[in-house]
């Protein structure tokens, strides 16, 4: 019996030797007094160098922010006070000072029959698991942001520009407070196309975008709708106050020059619309009257700003 136990020792430790997952095994006094191969790789410590230290060298205390005590760092109490498997995810720092995320699972061990207390750790690289999952949670971000974004403008898409739509209209029923929808459209943009081609159509729409940023406040909305044309909410603006402000926005198109080669720029206007935002309507609602104002400013000549008038 004592030649098969003695067997067994030396395949268990085979098998430790062996292990990919580096494993240690801790004394109460938090002190390692065994490492296999698979944790020298791992930590860039030699199993010299790391038994007798105490398993903070490997978890600081920094980092984990937990007390000096090995118990709540790697273990959950159990009923009775005895300490029970944990499943953990801290940061092991190398020899050199590189923190590595790994998965620690962590249990007590007897030895030898004795009341000695010990405790293993398995510990697992979870690198490319971090990676993998970093690269779904950027993937996830990009699908709702192409649900959202107009990609070209990096601007509200149409969806996007409808919710706050939608939003305004319940924040005016809801408070009575007085803001504006604008449509805008770039005139004759189709030339703009057949003339100097769809990549110059690009770069005046990207540019677009810019300029009605910086010419908006901080709190209007402005999304792209659909090809040439743009659409803004200015909350908390009555119809005069919107003159002003899309006025404004008008003029600085108006006075910018567009690229398009050497010692040649092109002049670009637009003609906007705009309404109310009435508490009583909906967003397609609101859109058309913006339109029929719109409609107005293009059949007045263009690059022009008017507010519906109902008839």
């Amino acid at each position: 019996m004592f030649g098969e136990m003695n067997n067994l020792n030396e395949i268990a430790v085979e098998i430790l030797s062996r292990s990919l997952d580096a494993i240690l095994v801790v004394e109460s006094t938090n002190q390692i007094v065994y490492s296999n191969p698979s944790l020298s790789d791992l930590s860039e410590y030699s199993e010299k160098e790391l038994i007798g230290k105490v398993f903070s060298v490997l978890f600081p205390l920094e980092k984990t922010s937990q007390e000096k005590d090995i118990h709540p760092l790697f273990f959950n109490k159990g009923e009775g006070n005895s300490a029970q498997k944990s499943i953990r995810e801290l940061e092991l720092q190398t020899k050199t000072g590189y923190f590595i995320p790994v998965e620690i699972r962590a249990f007590p061990i007897q030895h030898n029959g004795s009341n000695q207390r010990l405790f293993a750790g398995v510990i697992r690289d979870i690198r490319e698991r971090k990676r993998l999952e970093d690269q779904k949670t950027l993937l996830i971000s990009s699908l709702k942001r192409l649900a959202f974004i107009d990609e070209l403008t990096m601007l509200p898409n149409r969806r996007s520009f409808f919710d706050s739509l939608h939003k305004a209209i319940a924040t005016v029923r809801r408070r009575n407070r007085h803001s504006v929808v604008a449509v805008i459209d770039i005139d004759f943009f189709k030339q703009i196309n057949d003339t100097y081609g769809h990549d110059m159509g690009d770069m005046v729409l990207r540019k677009m975008g810019k300029i009605y940023t910086d010419s908006l406040r901080d709190e209007d909305i402005i999304g792209r709708i659909g090809g040439e044309e743009f659409a803004c909410i200015l909350p908390d603006t009555e119809i005069e106050g919107a003159q002003i402000v899309l006025e404004r926005l008008r003029n600085s198109v108006r006075s910018h020059q567009f690229f398009i080669m050497e010692n040649f720029y092109l002049n670009v206007t637009i003609s906007i619309g705009f309404t109310q935002i009435l508490g009583d309507k909906q967003v397609e609602d609101m859109l058309k009257l913006a339109d029929l104002a719109l409609y107005e400013a293009k059949n007045s000549g263009r690059d022009q700003v008017k507010a519906y008038k109902p008839h």
